[in-house]
């Protein structure tokens, strides 16, 4: 099993976390997840995760989060400055479904 980490811009909560979790896991062949809300690190485990970096951070765009390789790579999906919720109204379960905003 392979491990790559991410990581993911715009991470403010709790909430947060378990967006980017449950964006994460319904990506094919991931096996494992472990977001760290401190150092916006995920850490993705599975098959082909070390692979699977563009399909990870397609994932992570759609749930509204920017994201890249943790070894430095830029972002390659931007969101909104000010983290979750940042421009929004209520919260959206096609972007995160953050209750902060």
């Amino acid at each position: 099993m392979e491990t790559t980490e991410l990581k993911v811009d715009g991470m403010t909560c709790g909430s947060c976390v378990a967006s980017v979790t449950n964006a994460l896991k319904r990506v094919p062949g991931v096996q494992d997840v472990e977001v760290d809300l401190g150092t916006g690190i995920a850490r993705v485990r599975g098959e082909h995760a070390a692979h699977q970096v563009p399909e990870l951070v397609a994932a992570l765009g759609e749930a509204g989060y920017g994201a890249g390789a943790a070894t430095g790579a830029p972002a390659a999906h931007q969101r909104p400055a000010g983290g979750c919720g940042a421009g929004a109204s209520a919260p959206s379960k096609a972007r995160g479904g953050c209750c902060c905003g």
